[in-house]
């Protein structure tokens, strides 16, 4: 159930749309007894005190067992989802879910306004249809699904409507992901050109141990046993809409220990010397934390700005622009390339599935193509055919 804030003689009112007894929208007023208040602050601090009470009506109304039929609005019921998502899925993940509905799906749906009873799967074929002439593509599409077919399934298991409209929709086929990637020599032309770029750190650790951008912005010296060698990788930095830090990878299988690679050992431990110094430097100023990669002062790197820069970099130094991401690909194909197996890569780079690796990785390069025709004319020894 949702409601709004409204005021009206002088008071903070809470209204909510509802269903009466024969499936009809109405909307109904309730007292919050709080002023909505004379001066700007006044009227903020009221708002925010407004707003708990707002919550705490809506809890009492949903205790009540208010009945839900299959004449409440499409949307009207994605918006009940949504409220029993916020506490199932992490915060980057439900305000990605709340772009999705406000650039796409309630656009589409709202001048529609169709109840649960009358949404038909022609309107999500509709949908899919529409979105692909705007220009999305078939795997965006697949993603907006889980936000009609989540809300619609519960729909089903609460004994609204008697089947999933959106399982008798078509989607578009989803198009095979190919990442890009540097050979060898780009790698080390990249290496060459990142003295004095704040974003060395970052690249270093997305190159060398094909860490997310997430993780490598989660990376803190306490993950990191120089004595042990070892690395753990635990903690992420994503935004959405807001900058979050969890204690929590991808997957389970994200959650991974690599060991340090020798050639970066000396490198990571200037960096956590640095980090001392400037700690010292800055004094009351530095912002508190331990994180590998950060300005000077301690402040945390902001994702897109390690995207956008590290374009930047790449079309200064005329290299070829690939996403930050990409640089995880080329430490998978890296790996495959010197005779690693797949089952090596998959744990190195935290895949869940070795499919997954198989389908991002499973391509030989040329190099290798021509090693595995050379070792399979040496095995068979063949000559003069």
């Amino acid at each position: 159930m949702t409601g709004s804030l409204q005021i009206s003689r002088k008071k903070w009112y809470v209204v909510v749309r509802m269903l009466d007894a024969e499936g009809k929208q109405k909307y109904k007023w309730f007292p919050t007894e709080i002023d909505a208040g004379t001066d700007d602050k006044a009227k903020a601090k009221h708002k925010r005190e407004a707003e708990k009470r707002k919550n705490e009506i809506l809890a009492e109304l949903d205790q009540q067992k208010i009945v839900y039929s299959a004449d409440i609005l499409f949307l009207d019921w994605i918006d009940k989802w949504m409220e029993q998502k916020k506490n199932d899925v992490r915060m980057s993940t439900f305000e990605s879910y709340e772009l999705q509905l406000n650039a796409h799906i309630i656009p589409f749906f709202k001048p529609l306004k169709l109840s649960l009873r009358n949404l038909a799967p022609q309107h999500i074929q509709d949908y899919y249809n529409g979105m692909l002439k705007k220009g999305l593509s078939a795997n965006t599409i697949h993603h907006h699904r889980v936000l009609i077919h989540g809300p619609l399934a519960e729909a089903v298991k609460k004994n609204l409507v008697p089947y999933n409209v959106a399982e008798r929709a078509t989607l578009p086929k989803k198009q095979k992901f190919l990442g890009k990637f540097y050979t060898d020599r780009q790698s080390e032309k990249l290496l060459s050109v990142l003295d004095g770029e704040p974003l060395k750190p970052c690249i270093i650790l997305g190159l060398f141990y094909g860490l997310r951008r997430s993780e490598v912005l989660g990376l803190r010296f306490s993950d990191i046993d120089f004595e042990q060698c070892t690395i753990q990788i635990r903690n992420t930095v994503v935004r959405v809409k807001t900058l979050t830090e969890v204690e929590q990878t991808k997957s389970q299988a994200s959650k991974r220990t690599l060991y340090i690679i020798p050639e970066t050992k000396g490198y990571l431990l200037s960096l956590s010397r640095k980090k001392k110094e400037n700690r010292l430097l800055f004094g009351e100023s530095y912002h508190a934390g331990d994180h590998v990669c950060t300005w000077d002062d301690g402040s945390p790197f902001d994702p897109d700005y390690v995207s956008r820069n590290f374009k930047r970099i790449l079309v200064k130094n005329k290299l070829p622009v690939i996403r930050f991401h990409e640089l995880r690909h080329t430490a998978g194909s890296l790996l495959l390339a010197r005779g690693l197996s797949i089952k090596q890569v998959q744990e190195f780079l935290g895949h869940e599935k070795a499919s997954t690796t198989l389908d991002i990785y499973g391509h030989v390069s040329v190099e290798g193509k021509k090693e595995t025709a050379n070792a399979m004319g040496a095995a068979l020894a063949v000559r003069g055919l």
